[in-house]
């Protein structure tokens, strides 16, 4: 997250999403740090720099947003005078990152007092008519069996979410962290499961296999420090 919000190295950004685009990408996806939404005038500014290459024929789609959902159940404010002007500027998705569907253990999970009602964070999203796609941490400590996976998933469903993705927890050196991500036996229920839905209900889970995109160079990460990264994983 920047220091101050508002100041973006712009030549950086504008520089990797032309070299990206001329490599081929198509769609790029916004994170942080930090909390994206504790600086909504970097976000904005950063979208619009990316709207305006359209006037030279650069243009991503869909563009994604990761947050924690926080200040969007929060305050309603910052949504209506946020959400629909990043609408405006190409954004399409909203990643909210899921712990737990009970609001009590998501707030523990995040170590806050209170973690909004899902639901009012999805229709705050709908609102502004961008999508949400919710992530799911596997762990032991919150999302950490088959069954626990597959009644968050429909939960999830039953209040609007647009796609759930999933994957293990991993460490600082971008591996699944092998003490708290469930059994390999959960995974492989889970992964037969989400098979065998709809492909339309949007349903993912991301093994150590879903990092070939980053491997063969079509997945790249910009990071603070200028570093082009396209080993490290943030699906």
């Amino acid at each position: 997250a920047p220091k101050e919000d508002g100041i973006i190295d712009k030549d950086l950004i504008y520089k990797t999403i032309k070299d990206c685009y001329e490599q081929g990408a198509r769609y790029l996806s916004i994170s942080s740090s930090g909390e994206p939404t504790l600086s909504p005038i970097s976000v904005t500014k950063t979208l619009r720099l990316i709207y305006e290459c359209r006037n030279e024929r650069i243009e991503y789609s869909p563009i994604n947003l990761y947050s924690n959902g926080i200040r969007i159940g929060e305050e309603k404010i910052f949504c209506d005078n946020y959400l629909p002007l990043w609408k405006d500027l190409g954004l399409t998705t909203i990643y909210v990152t899921v712990h737990d569907v009970d609001e009590v253990k998501n707030a523990i999970a995040y170590r806050i007092e209170n973690y909004p009602p899902l639901d009012l964070v999805v229709s705050r999203i709908h609102d502004a008519n961008l999508l949400m796609r919710a992530n799911l941490v596997l762990s032991k400590k919150t999302m950490n069996s088959f069954d626990k996976f597959v009644s968050t998933v429909k939960h999830l469903k039953n209040i609007d979410v647009d796609s759930v993705s999933a994957w293990s927890i991993r460490n600082k050196e971008d591996r699944v962290d092998p003490d708290l991500s469930p059994l390999e036996e959960e995974l492989d229920k889970i992964e037969r499961w989400v098979e065998s839905q709809n492909p339309e209900h949007k349903i993912r889970l991301l093994r150590e296999k879903s990092k070939i995109a980053y491997k063969i160079g079509q997945k790249l990460t910009l990071f603070p420090n200028k570093t082009l990264s396209n080993t490290w994983c943030n699906y």
